[in-house]
Formats: C-alpha cells, structure tokens, sequence
C-alpha cells in the first residue's frame, strides 16, 4: 500500500511538473503524428490500387497475346485449307469446296455427290468423300446442314423439302461419326430445306449449286 501510494504521488507531481507550453508541443508533436499515419495509410491504399491495375493490365497483355497468337494459328490453317478446297481448286471441281458463310467457313458438298435424285441414302462416291474430309475436320465441332433447290416435292416419302434436307443432314453426320471418328458431342444438324439458297435463280445451274451440305467449322474461344 505505501508503494502504491507512493507511486502516485510521484506520477502526479511528475505530471505536475509538466509545463503548459511544453505539453501544447507534445500534443501537437501526437497530432502531426497521426496525420503522418494516416497519409500512410493512405498512400498504402493508393499502391494496393496501382498494383491491381498493374496486375489487370498484366493479365489483359497476356490474354491479347495469346488472343494474336491463336489467330495467327487459325488463319494459317485457313490458308492451308483454302489452298486444298477453296475456289479453282482440284477438289472444287470435284464437288467440295471451302465457302464462306455468315457463321464462318464451311465445306459445301454439292448435293448430286452425296445422294441420289430425291434420296436420303449416302452413295459410295459419297461415302468416299466423307471420308476424305474427315482427317480435315477430327477435333472440330461442326454442324452438319441440309440444304435443297425450291422444286416442290411430288412423289417422295419426305413430303417436304425441310424434312429432306434434315434427313440427308443426319446421314453425313452418322457416317462422319460411325465410319469418320467425329465426336458425337461435336456434330449437330440442321435442315434449311429451299429456305437458304447459295444462289439465286430458278434454272438448273441454280438449282444444281443449291442442292447441297454444308459442314460449317464451329470456332469456339
């Protein structure tokens, strides 16, 4: 208790001794203080901010280049396969040629390679193209769609253009998958009937370009 007592009184007349002006300096002293700490920390909130950007604008260069660098890659491959199947080539006039489509590229098959007049049944020609494209389209998701002219059908169990187009759509995609080792989970059909013409025109140039599939090349990023 003495101890206590006297440590008190010492504190006190410590604290007594303690001049107004000099304890006006040292609560400015603490005030300038604080104000140095929490420009601190200010200025730690400033150069975490600044170092997000850096990282954000890091990440984005990055992802620009390999953006660049993927399509630098697909153009070159388009270039190798415009110089095998697109317009004036060997396999143009063969029937298969590399086209481009609002949705991309696809190869165009005209129709009279693949089936018979009024058919649904792959032919062995056909086949046989199938299967020359396959090695052109192993890992590629595609869509594999019908397309026929505008002469209304007359005696055909399809009884409509649309049903036709999508039965012969789905018979180059099974023989892609069955006979070609396409995916499944990579090919989907479509039947477009007369609906999309590749050109115009009612005579029987026309109708020839117009009856046709087409296996569109899905890019997907």
């Amino acid at each position: 208790m003495k101890y206590t007592v006297t440590m008190v009184a010492f504190l006190m007349a410590a604290t007594a001794c303690v001049s107004p002006e000099a304890y006006r300096r040292e609560q400015s002293a603490n005030s300038v203080l604080r104000g140095q700490i929490a420009d601190l920390g200010k200025q730690h909130e400033m150069l975490a901010a600044e170092n997000e950007r850096l990282r954000q604008q890091n990440a984005d260069l990055g992802s620009r280049a390999a953006d660049a660098a993927y399509i630098a890659e697909q153009k070159a491959k388009l270039a190798e396969l415009m110089a095998k199947f697109g317009a004036n080539t060997p396999s143009a006039a063969n029937g298969v040629e590399l086209v481009p489509t609002p949705e991309g590229y696809a190869f165009r098959v005209a129709g009279g390679v693949l089936f018979h007049s009024g058919q649904a049944v792959l032919t062995e020609p056909g086949k046989r193209t199938l299967s020359e494209l396959a090695s052109e389209l192993q890992g590629r998701e595609i869509r594999v769609e019908g397309h026929t002219d505008d002469q209304k059908i007359q005696r055909s169990q399809w009884g409509t253009n649309l049903n036709l187009s999508a039965q012969r759509a789905l018979a180059v995609a099974d023989h892609l998958i069955n006979a070609c080792g396409c995916k499944t989970e990579q090919v989907s059909i479509a039947g477009y009937g007369e609906n999309r013409p590749a050109v115009q025109g009612n005579d029987d140039a026309s109708r020839s370009k117009n009856r046709r599939v087409e296996i569109l090349l899905i890019e997907r990023r």
